[in-house]
């Protein structure tokens, strides 16, 4: 419990919005700047959730990696929530990219893909 908060609270900036992350395990490399979840990971925010096998996050370089077989994602496009999986997912800067055996429903039409990209709004923070 108390790495959660630990963790939740080294992290905040990462998207530039609060969310909260689960996991049976927790990994700190201070050397790699790293954080790694495994087991039972559960991802929460506003705009995205899912569940995943393993959560890596690269702190120097604001970016989140997902894997699982497969990852349950929800994620906001600005208009509705949109359900999927993945295998893999990373969230990068302002993009959310969907890999490996990619599978979203939107507004009821089902897209499959390799590799599926979406831009997230930006918070206007200039």
């Amino acid at each position: 419990m108390f790495y959660r908060l630990l963790l939740l609270f080294l992290s905040l900036n990462l998207c530039a919005q609060e969310y909260e992350i689960n996991s049976d395990k927790v990994e700190i490399n201070t050397e790699l700047n790293t954080i790694t979840y495994s087991n039972n990971v559960t991802f929460i925010s506003n705009n995205i959730s899912f569940e995943a096998d393993t959560l890596n996050i690269d702190q120097t370089n604001e970016a989140f990696t997902a894997l699982g077989d497969p990852i349950k994602i929800k994620f906001f496009d600005g208009i509705e929530f949109i359900e999927g999986e993945a295998k893999l997912i990373e969230i990068i800067s302002d993009s959310l990219i969907l890999k490996n055996e990619v599978s979203i429903t939107r507004s009821g039409n089902k897209i499959k893909s390799d590799k599926i990209i979406i831009k997230l709004s930006s918070n206007d923070q200039d």
